[in-house]
């Protein structure tokens, strides 16, 4: 009997789920290393991040074999990226600059099979663990394995949250606190009262569509206040961030 839920699941039922973020080494055994400190998820970053695909595959097979959940930032809402994230194993998407609701129903459109989408099937694949059941069977278990998170990072995201959150197929809105800042007019400060604004709108909106939120940053004050507004979908710091963290703590001791 399965006792521990899945990263879906907790964000399915609200619960805090705590991530971090691979910027740009490629190294498959970060899932590991991220699975021993008591991440729950990590997301790849494909949208700043310079992976190519065999990379990325290889860091989406040790997280599964290590069992950490494996999210996939892409570049841009497009279907053969979508396909190829997927089809290599991948427990979801993180889409940035989520701006409508119409977006929203593309990306479901693209990553999930009939009847919520239009997934291209090619099954004996890293998804099925090239041993899949029978089509329909398959199409319920992926479509209710694959996580969609569209990212909240422009004046007209804010504006359209709550209908982009309603999307059937979107699991949780995130805000991108430095676009979102940027496009606010308080670059970088997310301190700001425009942005703890923000912050209550997005938490606010996906509750009433029965969704859960979250937050992107390397602060760990804001995703307290985060947290403290109901935001669930956390994600802190990244590998860059966290070794020169630690490297120049290191070198300030070396120097007392």
């Amino acid at each position: 009997m399965r006792e521990l839920k899945t990263v879906k699941e907790k964000i399915r039922d609200r619960e805090p789920v705590f991530g971090t973020m691979i910027s740009e080494m490629a190294c498959p055994n970060l899932a590991r290393i991220f699975k021993a400190a008591g991440f729950a998820y990590m997301i790849v970053d494909c949208e700043h991040g310079y992976f190519d695909y065999s990379q990325l595959a290889a860091m989406v097979s040790v997280a599964n074999g290590a069992g950490i959940g494996a999210v996939v930032r892409i570049p841009t809402i497009d279907r053969g990226v979508i396909t190829k994230v997927l089809d290599m194993g991948a427990d979801g998407l993180l889409v940035p600059m989520v701006n409508t609701a119409d977006e929203a129903r593309q990306i479901v459109s693209y990553a999930k099979y009939p009847p919520l989408g239009h997934r291209g099937a090619s099954t004996q694949r890293a998804h099925t663990n090239y041993d899949p059941p029978k089509l329909e069977e398959y199409f319920e278990i992926a479509n209710a394995r694959t996580i969609i998170l569209a990212q909240i990072e422009t004046r007209q995201a804010l504006d359209h949250v709550g209908e982009i959150a309603a999307v059937e197929g979107i699991d949780a809105v995130v805000i991108g606190p430095n676009d979102l800042s940027i496009d606010l007019g308080v670059p970088g400060d997310l301190g700001a009262p425009a942005m703890k604004e923000a912050q209550r709108i997005v938490a606010e909106a996906a509750a009433r569509a029965g969704k859960a939120s979250g937050m992107i940053t390397s602060r760990t004050d804001v995703i307290r206040e985060c947290r403290d507004c109901g935001m669930t979908v956390l994600s802190c710091d990244s590998e860059v961030g966290m070794l020169l963290k630690m490297a120049r703590k290191v070198m300030g001791e070396l120097q007392a």
